[in-house]
Formats: structure tokens, sequence, C-alpha cells
């Protein structure tokens, strides 16, 4: 029981160190969310239009093949990653209310 105190541990540091900077970069993105917005619509009006050419049968073949290799993997990948996870989002909620 002893050898698996330091990994979890560690885990939990890692993930909640991750989780307060994603949740202060969430943050700070949300105050640029007009900016954001409006470059949105605008690259969207562009393929639209037909400037940008978007294939999409190469996106879905692409996540298709993603999920091929990932899928597999499934619960016990979940289930090891629960401390980083948990630990994570709170560093969210921790990174987001601080400033």
């Amino acid at each position: 029981m002893e050898s698996l105190i330091p990994p979890i541990l560690l885990m939990l540091i890692i993930g909640g160190v991750a989780g307060y900077f994603a949740g202060h970069l969430f943050k700070r993105v949300s105050g640029m969310s007009l900016t954001i917005g409006v470059f949105a619509f605008f690259i969207l009006f562009l393929v639209y239009i037909g400037t940008f050419d978007v294939k999409v049968e190469s996106i879905t073949a692409n996540l298709a093949k993603f999920f091929d290799i990932v899928g597999p993997l499934g619960l016990a990948t979940l289930a090891s990653s629960v401390p980083f996870v948990a630990s994570f989002i709170a560093g969210i909620f921790i990174g987001y209310r601080r400033y």
C-alpha cells in the first residue's frame, strides 16, 4: 500500500497544478470571447463563400481512426486516471476563481 501513495500523490499534484493553469487560462480567454467570436464568424463566412475548402470526409476519417486507436484502452485507463481528473477539476475551479 505504501508503494501506491507516491504515484497517487504525484498525480494529484500534477493534476491540481495543470487544472489551476487551465482555469486561469480559461478566465483570460473568456474575457476575449467577443474577439474570438468575431474571428470565428469571419472564418465561417469565408468557408461559406468558398474561399476556404473544408474537407469534412477527411476530418471524419481522421476522427474515426483516432477513436479506433483510443477506444480499446477504455475503462482501465479511465479508472486509473480518476485521481488526476479529480484534482484537475478542483484546480480549474481554484484557478478560475483566483484573480
